[in-house]
């Protein structure tokens, strides 16, 4: 009878192999709804793609940005105004399931954007 031997080569499984220790981090950011808002005053044409987008959602080596997002699953709204999170948030929701962006056309593909890209994009 032949021994079966696992092989040693080829790329590694990309699933979880552990359960997270931090959740993931759903917040709205004031600071751009503003200057969205004032925005949209001088040009009422102007279009959802051409505002900044607001909600972002922090994992813990990815900071991205959209304009909606889906929740699939149990999470929390935290309100801590005596301990914020490292970004000046004092509500946020949190979660410990997957999030997906969804754009104003409803594809996820381009929905989700890195804020670095924004940061370059809307300066």
């Amino acid at each position: 009878m032949p021994v079966v031997i696992p092989g040693r080569r080829g790329p590694k499984g990309v699933w979880c192999h552990h359960k997270r220790k931090k959740p993931t981090v759903v917040h709205v950011n004031q600071h751009y709804i503003k200057p969205n808002g004032k925005r949209v005053r001088h040009d009422p044409q102007m279009t959802p793609e051409q505002l900044i987008p607001v909600v972002s959602l922090k994992q813990t080596n990815r900071n991205d940005m959209g304009y909606q997002m889906i929740l699939d699953g149990p999470c929390r709204i935290v309100y801590k105004p005596y301990e914020p999170l490292p970004c000046g948030a004092h509500l946020w929701i949190e979660t410990y399931k997957p999030v997906q962006f969804v754009d104003t056309q409803f594809k996820p593909v381009t929905a989700r954007q890195s804020y670095k890209n924004v940061q370059l994009k809307y300066g």
